[in-house]
């Protein structure tokens, strides 16, 4: 009978964890999720990524539930489950080293309780304005080009023909750019207007994968050239919704795709 007490008490208390709280626990969990790849059978690692991405999403839904509608229940959590897959999927490509992979774990747990943060902002903000929105429009900008780039260097490094090149990075990029887009008005409902924007920045993120592809650089150039790409184009679009784009600011984002261009033509063996 007391451990039976004891065990209600223990569960009453999981159940009413406030949000902070419920947020730790959650990046707690999944940073040991993330760590425990390294302990399963190489045949498994794929199921074993799906069933990581599944338990992001609904550990993230839990943390977030307070507040949140369809569409936010929907929206807001492509871009952890995303990121989720992402160092998960660039966790296999890592040296099967502890030294190598603990702290990557810790990093990732650390920064996905940022993520979580930044996306509870933006649940809040769609109800009221807050102060922190343009904090979290930052950090979710960030942590959509650092999803965009560890997976783009995992297809990258499957080296597949470039149409299929081409198709990955399309459906890679379209749910993480319409997210993108959404969260400039924070609509209850994704309007058409969004899902054909995100739809054309996508496809512009296709051709240029396809292009690439007959790039002779590595994986890690690629990859960053396509980050940069997307930096670009979705960081002018967004600045041109929002009713914000100047000219100095598309030149500024302009120059910083050339720049990583240029960087990317010398950091290329062209020799083979």
């Amino acid at each position: 009978m007391p451990c039976i007490k004891i065990g209600k008490q223990m569960m009453n208390q999981v159940l009413h964890l406030n949000k902070r709280h419920k947020i730790i626990a959650t990046s707690l969990l999944l940073a040991i999720g993330l760590l425990s790849t390294q302990l399963v059978d190489f045949n498994l690692r794929f199921h074993f990524l799906g069933g990581l991405a599944v338990g992001a999403y609904i550990l993230s839904l839990w943390s977030l539930w307070e507040g949140l509608n369809p569409t936010k229940a929907f929206i807001l959590l492509i871009l952890p489950t995303f990121f989720t897959v992402a160092v998960a999927s660039f966790y296999f490509l890592l040296p099967v080293r502890w030294l190598t992979r603990l702290p990557v774990a810790v990093i990732f747990g650390s920064t996905f309780y940022l993520l979580l943060l930044a996306q509870n902002v933006y649940n809040v903000a769609s109800l009221r304005t807050i102060p922190l929105y343009r904090v979290a429009s930052t950090a979710s900008f960030l942590f959509t080009l650092l999803s965009a780039f560890f997976l783009f260097h995992v297809i990258s490094a499957f080296n597949l023909l470039f149409l299929w090149n081409g198709v990955a990075v399309f459906l890679v990029s379209f749910p993480l750019i319409l997210q993108a887009i959404w969260s400039i008005k924070m609509a209850d409902r994704i309007s058409v207007a969004d899902v054909i924007q995100s739809f054309i920045l996508s496809l512009v993120m296709g051709e240029l994968a396809l292009s690439f592809s007959f790039w002779p650089s590595s994986a890690t150039i690629r990859s960053l050239a396509l980050s940069s790409a997307m930096y670009v184009i979705l960081g002018i679009a967004t600045h041109f919704l929002k009713g914000r784009l100047t000219r100095r600011v598309g030149w500024e984002y302009i120059g910083i795709g050339i720049i990583v261009l240029v960087v990317s033509f010398f950091m290329t063996s062209w020799t083979g």
